[in-house]
Formats: structure tokens, C-alpha cells, sequence
């Protein structure tokens, strides 16, 4: 039987850019940050480099752009067992660790469990299954926001990556995070889903809501990239819920359409 993972197996690997110095690490956490084992990736320029007086924080500045290519690159240089993927923005809830723990230790073999996200305000980010679920529907894959993702590098081999298409800073701006979950799911390995807050975000700004175009623009290449042979099922999926939800006017359906043509034609062409 596996020993159990302990405190000293977890690390904390942290997305951020241009950054001078390590004081935003303050607020993220319920104590100081020197109790945490932490890897840094700063996507900086070489006038704005950040380095660790303190010997539980390592920092590695890049000078490459792209959410995804920092969560890699974190991967890659990541020293612990349980690596908690994160970003300078949120807040880590008391006993985080514990739980993080606890679940790992629950479901043998898991490369990757999502947790739950609050808000400021206490409440839950979005809806979350109700208990732990191993079988996780298409639904719940979709759901998953990169900052909910814990990793077991013990299990997980060096060939699974975020592509470094999707995600912030590339050339599609969203669905890294459903990207790499159904990467996972496809090679066999066990992603559950875990009942536990351990962070707190920011609601999503107004400011970063896309138009109809960029947004239809992305779904067209990160559905082709996912449900391939589904795309089209999908694409209409989307477009019913958009509607149904008022995120969608039935005028923007012919511009919604032609943006993810183009999404799914500009995918293809970068293989």
C-alpha cells in the first residue's frame, strides 16, 4: 500500500508577470508564505526580474508570453509530489493544505483533482457537484478552471502538457484548463472532483468579457480540438445555451458561426 502524502510533498506553483518583487505573495495566503514550499514563474522582461530572499520560495524568470507556457514550464522545474496550480490573484483558505491531503490520499492514483472556487463575498464561484466524483460527465470537464487544479506529478508523465495554443497570452484565450483535463482523460489516467474550497477568486471583471466574434472565435477551435468528430453537435450546444442564457442574440447567431469556422480553420492550420 502507498504511504500517504504529507505537507512536505505539496507545492504551490504560481503564474505571474512583471514582477519586481515577491510581496504580492502576502495577501494569498492565511499565514505567512514562509510556511509554503513555492515556485514562481514571472513572465517578465529583463528590467523587471524578481528574486527569493527566502529559501521556501524559488522564482524562475521568463521571458516567454502565454498562460499555458507558464504552467508548463512550472510543471517542468516543479520539485514536489501535489502541485497546486495557481495564480497571483487568488486567496488560499485556512487548512488548504489538509484538505488537499485528505482528497489526494482518498482516491488512489489520481493525476489530477479540481476543487472548489468562493468568491469575496463566501459564496461558491459556480455550481459544484455536491460530493466527490470520480466519473466526471463532459460538463463537469468544461467546468474546470485551471486555479481548481491540483496535479500528482507521481502519476502524471512528462508528456502531458497545457497546449500552448489556449490560454491567455496565445493565439486562443481560453479552454487550456478543459484542454489539459481531457488530455488526461483520453491517456487513462483518474481526475476526480472534490467538495473542499481551498482558494477564493476575484469575480471575472467586465473588462474581459470578449465580443461575440472573439469569443465564437475560440469556441470554434477549442471544440475542434476537444470533440473533433463532435464539433458540430457541440457548436450547436453552445450556441442553444448562449441563447437560452441571453448571452447570445439571435441576430449575433450568423457572426457567432462564421468566428468559429474561422476558430476551427486557424487550429487546423497551426497542427
Amino acid at each position: 500500500m502507498q504511504e500517504g502524502f504529507k505537507k512536505s510533498d505539496i507545492e504551490i506553483l504560481v503564474s505571474t508577470m512583471n514582477r519586481s518583487s515577491l510581496d504580492f505573495l502576502i495577501p494569498m495566503f492565511p499565514n505567512h508564505f514562509s510556511g509554503y514550499s513555492i515556485l514562481v514563474i514571472n513572465q517578465t522582461t529583463r528590467d523587471a526580474l524578481a528574486e527569493s530572499n527566502d529559501s521556501n520560495v524559488r522564482v524562475i524568470n521568463s521571458f516567454e508570453t502565454g498562460l499555458s507556457k507558464s504552467r508548463n514550464l512550472a510543471l517542468s522545474k516543479a520539485r514536489g509530489k501535489i502541485c497546486i496550480i495557481t495564480d497571483d490573484d487568488v486567496v488560499f483558505k485556512p487548512q488548504f493544505e489538509e484538505k488537499v491531503l485528505q482528497a489526494f490520499n482518498a482516491v488512489e492514483n489520481a493525476a489530477l483533482i479540481a476543487f472548489r472556487t468562493e468568491k469575496p463575498d463566501g459564496s461558491l464561484f459556480k455550481k459544484y457537484p455536491s460530493k466527490r466524483i470520480t466519473a466526471l460527465t463532459d460538463f463537469n470537464m468544461l467546468s474546470i478552471m485551471s486555479v481548481e487544479m491540483v496535479i500528482n506529478k507521481t502519476v502524471l508523465k512528462d508528456d502531458v502538457k497545457f497546449d500552448e495554443r489556449f490560454g491567455l497570452g496565445a493565439q486562443f484565450t481560453m479552454g487550456e484548463e478543459a484542454i489539459f483535463a481531457y488530455t488526461l482523460k483520453d491517456k487513462g489516467y483518474t481526475i476526480a472532483m472534490e467538495p473542499e474550497v481551498i482558494i477564493q477568486h476575484p469575480e471575472v471583471h467586465s473588462a474581459l468579457i470578449q465580443s461575440v466574434k472573439k469569443k465564437y472565435y475560440v469556441q470554434g477551435a477549442f471544440l475542434s480540438r476537444v470533440f473533433k468528430g463532435a464539433y458540430f453537435k457541440w457548436l450547436f450546444l453552445k450556441v442553444f445555451f448562449d441563447l437560452k442564457q441571453g448571452k447570445l442574440k439571435f441576430g449575433e447567431i450568423y457572426t457567432a458561426l462564421k468566428a468559429a469556422s474561422k476558430g476551427r480553420k486557424d487550429l487546423i492550420e497551426t497542427k
